[in-house]
């Protein structure tokens, strides 16, 4: 009685936790995202999520891409942009 009871209950067992959790996160290869007609700094915190979750993205037609705001005023920070320098 004690051997089979035994045998039955490592069959039940459920596995260890980290592998449990690596079952639960369900992941694409790669999610594409289409770029055109989406603003750019609502689809860049989307982008930065799931990349902070791990998974691998790729985005297509970024040159559509729209810039709300006043375009001078865009010129102005990506030319402070590109001033800046990192070591």
């Amino acid at each position: 009685f004690g051997s089979s009871l035994g045998s039955s209950l490592r069959q039940v067992r459920p596995p260890p936790r980290h592998q449990a959790a690596l079952r639960a996160m369900s992941f694409h290869k790669q999610v594409v995202i289409d770029c055109r007609g989406h603003l750019l700094g609502r689809l860049s915190s989307m982008v930065a999520k799931e990349l902070l979750n791990g998974q691998q993205v790729v985005c297509v037609r970024a040159e559509d891409i729209n810039i709300s705001g006043s375009l001078y005023r865009a010129k102005l920070k990506y030319a402070n942009f590109k001033r800046k320098h990192t070591n």
